[in-house]
């Protein structure tokens, strides 16, 4: 197992060429301890397979936990069998702060829908009755995403939420996820949000299904896991609140899911678009289980 000690580790931070620096101690001990070595990023333990993947493959790789043992030590394992040069610090972030180097908070806030994003809405022309929905939106995509325990933007998950209806300030029609994309750039969003915004229509649609919707001809698939969070949100949110389905409790809408879709058409839209939903659905509830 290749490790460091705190006095390497504070030589190779203040070089040109510093280790990318990573927190991962399980959520659970960040919460008790907020606290964190200035310049790492915390990546939650149990998801390592999903941020592996992101890792630059050039740079060394120095991981710490909480004293330096199992949690640290599995993820250095991993990484070194996918051919990163990592290693872990010597006593973890106990050892770091033992030894009087100084802390940062770790844990951001957690992310709420702005109320000066509201207001954007409305200044847009969005309706009452479509800003009502699209909250309902970003909390449960909000809600769900926090359930998951996954490492996820939150801010792309509320924001794209709460925007992803932005064109229905001019139509209600197909094209107004492009027209949403469009005015959130005007407007200034994140593109992350655009895209979302015009990836949403029928849950990120192929370029031969563009073709048929008159759309810019484009693959729409949903990339991200923050994305289809917010499309599984938002059909979860049109079962509960259309009153077309007897729903005694919101869970119930999540129980249902496959059940309501397959049965009513005006949620399942049409063969290829149920496939996805149902597809969103079994993936989401399936990290919710674990």
């Amino acid at each position: 197992m290749k490790s460091i000690d705190i006095q390497t580790l504070n030589k190779m931070l203040g070089a040109g060429d510093a280790p990318i620096l990573l927190d991962v101690r399980r959520r659970a001990d960040c919460a008790a301890n907020p606290q964190t070595i200035a310049g790492a990023k915390w990546c939650d333990p149990e998801n390592i397979d999903r941020w592996v993947k992101d890792l630059p493959s050039a740079r060394p790789i120095v991981l710490y936990c909480v004293k330096g043992g199992p949690v640290s030590q599995s993820a250095v394992e991993r990484l070194r069998k996918e051919g990163f040069d990592a290693a872990l610090v010597e006593g973890g972030l106990k050892a770091w702060i033992d030894s009087g180097q100084p802390v940062h908070a770790v844990l951001p806030k957690p992310y709420t829908i702005q109320t000066d994003d509201v207001d954007m809405l409305r200044r847009a022309g969005v309706s009452a009755q479509d800003i009502v929905h699209s909250v309902k939106v970003a909390e449960k995509a909000l809600e769900i995403a926090g359930r998951t325990r996954a490492d996820l933007d939150m801010e792309l998950v509320g924001r794209g939420a709460l925007f992803h209806d932005l064109g229905k300030a001019r139509t209600h029609e197909i094209e107004h996820g492009k027209l949403g994309a469009e005015m959130g750039l005007a407007l200034g969003l994140p593109k992350a949000v655009t895209a979302l915004m015009e990836k949403h229509i029928r849950g990120g649609i192929s370029p031969e299904e563009a073709v048929e919707l008159g759309l810019p001809v484009k693959d729409y698939t949903l990339g991200t896991l923050e994305e289809r969070i917010i499309i599984y949100a938002d059909r979860l949110v049109d079962i509960i609140t259309d009153g077309i389905v007897e729903i005694q409790a919101e869970i119930e809408a999540e129980v249902r899911f496959e059940e309501i879709l397959q049965s009513i058409p005006k949620y399942g839209k049409n063969d290829r678009t149920l496939v996805r939903y149902l597809g969103y659905h079994r993936e989401i509830q399936g990290l919710l289980k674990m």
